[in-house]
């Protein structure tokens, strides 16, 4: 299959400049179709100088690498709202502005700079969707922490796929800036925004595709369940350059960024 109007979408600053690499590497070396895979950067304007940097250290010849940086999210981040919260950044806010951003295409597969992809990406990037976004649910109690209802669905959306035509058809960048004006700083901002205007409208992606990598240290039966993710997310303050390593997975991405950088 070609993937003419599908992006994969990462969104990093200077401070994850280095970890990105590894996705975007691990992206590239279990990625064989044709013709090169769409990858795009958004990142801060003051990045945009790194680009070729970047794409050298990727080195993967079947990725067509592109740093963009969002007029909307730039006026949305001089405007205050860009809330950051513990290791979130002010850019992660970006992807808030997808539609807009990329209006040549249908569809994103937006994966975050602290993940690491273990096999082949097929599998995602044919998955179809039949709601306006798909992504993995969490069960960590943020509905309970963010909305106050104990038994509403809530998505992390450090991966997702999304349909951009419906992002654009009802506006939704606007909605997602009213809500976030009307009710930040949250605990997860642009999380919690898009999963208020979401809600009711979204789609479980299988847990493979965004394995939560500290889980394994609260469940000893997920590595069990789920010996082959596809992507394991390294979310919240359990990074693999921190001190508390998850089974197996840390050094996985360990050996990956050492590859890079020595």
């Amino acid at each position: 299959m070609e993937y003419t109007k599908t992006l994969v979408v990462t969104s990093f600053d200077e401070n994850y400049f280095n970890y990105a690499c590894v996705p975007i590497k691990t992206l590239g070396l279990n990625y064989s179709g044709t013709p090169k895979l769409n990858v795009r950067c958004l990142v801060p304007e003051n990045l945009q100088k790194r680009e070729s940097e970047f794409i050298d250290i990727i080195d993967q010849n079947n990725l067509d690498i592109k740093f963009i940086t969002s007029e909307k999210y730039t006026k949305f981040e001089d405007s205050g709202f860009a809330f950051e919260k513990d290791y979130i950044t002010k850019n992660m806010h970006h992807r808030l502005f997808l539609g807009s951003t990329f209006i040549d295409y249908d569809k994103v597969i937006y994966i975050d700079p602290d993940t690491l992809i273990l096999r082949d990406v097929k599998p995602l990037l044919d998955y179809e969707i039949f709601t306006p976004i798909a992504a993995v649910v969490e069960y960590t109690g943020m509905s309970l922490r963010t909305f106050n209802q104990k038994d509403l669905p809530y998505f992390n959306n450090g991966v997702f796929i999304a349909d951009l035509n419906y992002w654009r058809k009802e506006n939704l960048e606007d909605q997602f800036v009213n809500w976030i004006e009307e009710n930040g700083p949250t605990e997860c901002p642009e999380q919690d925004a898009m999963n208020a205007i979401f809600r009711n409208k979204w789609s479980p992606l299988p847990l493979t595709f965004n394995l939560l990598a500290f889980k394994l240290i609260e469940d000893r039966k997920l590595a069990e369940n789920y010996p082959e993710p596809l992507i394991v997310h390294f979310v919240g303050n359990y990074k693999p350059w921190n001190e508390t390593p998850i089974p197996i997975w840390t050094e996985k991405w360990q050996k990956e960024f050492s590859a890079l950088f020595t």
